[in-house]
């Protein structure tokens, strides 16, 4: 009997001798699609709303991310497409939501030129300190004597390196402000490749927001995949990408023996592209801008690296509340509304429609 406790000291010695180099830690981590400022989303009065229904996920996870698709300049008027600019309270709801990490590396951050960059940059300076420096953001500098560096976030033991990058910008071909990388451009893959095995050395987790492909498809172009596993191999364990405004299927890849993860696109969050939504029969490509997915993925550390352990789906849409504002409400809560003002297709037949759409299209075969 007296034996025990000297053989459990001994297990205890072995662990901490021989136990993994990251530890045994897991962490779980929600990403979801952009979140945009069309006009309609801006007249919501208290923009808290937008998230109520979604905020049960954001606050069971350990990190959750999302695509900012505007400046965020407090000198400007509040504006809608072409031009998207937004106020900190904007935010500030997202954050009170549960968002924390926030790509600003897209087509949209030059909305308002150099100026716009700046006071983006001011925004986030200032929520940072708001939120005592637990937001997150990447994609955009503004002392050109400094570098691209990574956002590091230290997190439960580990340390995570996220890179927002963007293919584009919509006013101007390049800008040193602005993280750009197209995947149709050599050179720029090369040095983003470069830079990717560069940090790859000091990251726990290295995970890359790429705001880029083409608008409106349903599945990937084959440069773009060729690109994202160029991304894998070279040291990225997460590639979240967006900008289509629709959902594309994801991909588990094996890497070094170890599953990483791309999801090709994830889609609106919220937007104004369904302000005419109608519950009806189409199948037309636009209706997919109002489908959306969170996905939570959780991560392990093991002795070899970042592993993917599991990924759960929660299918989410745009919706018009009952006060006229359009929200995020989980899919399967949608399909469950009653509805009997419209004749021709109701509100629940709609949703529970488009949620077997989206899982198709989320199911489908990335290589053909």
């Amino acid at each position: 009997m007296k034996s025990k406790p000297i053989i459990i000291l001994i297990i205890i010695r072995l662990i901490i001798l021989k136990g993994p180099l990251y530890g045994e830690d897991t962490l779980k981590l929600t990403f979801a699609g952009d979140i945009m400022a069309h006009v309609i989303n801006l007249i919501v009065p208290d923009y808290s709303v937008i998230y109520k229904n979604i905020e049960d996920v954001l606050s069971d996870d350990d990190l959750s991310f999302a695509n900012l698709e505007f400046t965020i300049d407090e000198s400007k008027a509040v504006s809608g497409y072409p031009g998207f600019n937004v106020h900190r309270d904007y935010i500030k709801a997202a954050i009170d939501s549960g968002f924390q990490v926030f790509s600003v590396a897209n087509n949209h951050i030059y909305d308002y030129g150099i100026n716009g960059v700046f006071q983006t940059i001011r925004s986030i300076e200032f929520l940072k300190r708001l939120y005592n420096g637990k937001i997150y953001f990447s994609g955009i500098r503004g002392n050109l004597q400094k570098g691209f560096v990574p956002e590091v976030i230290n997190i439960k033991k580990q340390r995570i390196y996220f890179i927002a990058v963007s293919q584009f910008l919509n006013r101007l071909k390049k800008s040193p402000y602005v993280f750009l990388a197209d995947y149709r451009n050599k050179e720029a893959v090369t040095g983003l490749l470069k830079y990717i095995r560069k940090i790859r050395k000091k990251a726990g987790l290295l995970i890359l927001s790429y705001h880029g492909g083409k608008e409106y498809y349903l599945k990937p172009e084959r440069e773009k995949v060729s690109f994202f596993h160029k991304l894998i191999e070279s040291g990225v364990d997460i590639v979240y990408s967006h900008h289509p405004h629709v959902l594309q299927p994801y991909e588990i890849v094996m890497h070094n023996d170890l599953r990483k993860l791309i999801l090709y696109s994830t889609g609106n969050l919220i937007s104004g592209m369904t302000k005419s939504l109608k519950p009806d029969n189409s199948g037309a490509v636009i209706n997919y801008t109002g489908d959306s997915v969170l996905f939570t993925v959780t991560v392990a550390f093991t002795n070899s690296g970042p592993d993917i352990k599991n990924i759960k789906i929660i299918p989410v849409a745009q919706y018009k509340n009952p006060e006229g504002y359009i929200v995020v409400d989980k899919m399967k809560s949608l399909t469950e509304i009653k509805d009997t003002k419209n004749s021709a297709v109701t509100w629940d037949e709609y949703y529970k429609k488009r949620l077997k759409l989206i899982n198709r299209v989320l199911t489908e075969q990335v290589h053909e």
